[in-house]
């Protein structure tokens, strides 16, 4: 009996196909839910949708290895996903559209935003930001142990002011050996607020240390003389670490401005212990 090789080698090469193909423009002739009707029903939300198309088939293209690939498949998996709850709403609700606008006209500039975020290359770079952001990461990660409590835990959403602007927050976590830094960082009542931990992993798990925020109610980051105020009695926090299920790399994320503290909370001593 001839093994079933040529077989599984078409299933493997299926498969890969699969992963590798970047998602499809909405075929209008197919469109079955509220919001991919509402998007065939405007001739310029659909040209917009069909150059998203494009934009994230180079995206995908210019990925440096397939850690990278996979965080970009999963954000646009993501985004879709909060465009289209936000269109849903706007279609329900039509007393939510912001003052002037359609919820057409919405979808159509919230697509055109994105295919113009997969494009812009910071200055001095050769790539798009959501690689070079991404490739950052991996970079400054590198040069610590990391472990099972690193790693991005995100939500994203279009915020519901006026609908023209998809924002990301994450708690993310950087480790090294039994230090683990944190910064949880999210949108509330139209306003950023910021606090950082400082932990140790004790019997398994992050034991919480210190505690500093912006716009909280812990002792602040800085006083006027520029050095970080630490609470050093804070509560535990719940559910703030999720042991080895949290991606590591989150290029709509701008974490770059964090480096030199998290670098000097993971490796320098004069850090809270």
């Amino acid at each position: 009996m001839k093994p079933a090789y040529p077989a599984l080698r078409l299933l493997f090469l299926g498969a890969t196909f699969a992963l590798s193909a970047p998602a499809l423009a909405i075929d209008c002739k197919k469109a079955a839910t509220a919001v991919e009707k509402l998007i065939c029903s405007d001739r310029g939300a659909v040209s917009a949708d069909a150059e998203l198309n494009r934009s994230y088939a180079a995206l995908l293209k210019q990925a440096p290895d397939s850690d990278i690939r996979a965080m970009l498949v999963q954000s646009q998996k993501r985004w879709l996903a909060a465009r289209d709850q936000a269109l849903e709403t706007l279609i329900n609700t039509p007393d939510a559209l912001p003052d002037g606008k359609s919820a057409a006209g919405i979808a159509r500039d919230l697509i055109r935003s994105r295919s113009a975020e997969f494009k812009e290359t910071p200055k001095g770079q050769t790539v798009p930001g959501m690689i070079s952001r991404a490739v950052a990461q991996q970079r400054f990660q590198g040069q610590f142990s990391g472990g099972e409590f690193a790693g991005y835990s995100t939500s994203c959403d279009v915020l519901p002011r006026d609908y023209a602007f998809y924002a990301c927050f994450a708690t993310r976590h950087y480790q090294n050996k039994d230090r683990v830094c944190s910064v949880d960082e999210y949108w509330a009542s139209g306003s950023v607020y910021t606090r950082r931990y400082v932990a140790d992993v004790v019997d398994g798990q992050p034991k919480v240390v210190a505690t500093c925020s912006f716009n909280g109610d812990d002792a602040e980051c800085f006083d006027a003389g520029g050095k970080t105020e630490w609470n050093r009695k804070p509560a535990q926090p719940e559910k703030l670490y999720a042991a080895g299920q949290l991606p590591k790399i989150d290029s709509e994320i701008a974490d770059a401005d964090d480096f030199d503290w998290v670098g000097a909370c993971l490796a320098d001593p004069a850090f809270p212990r």
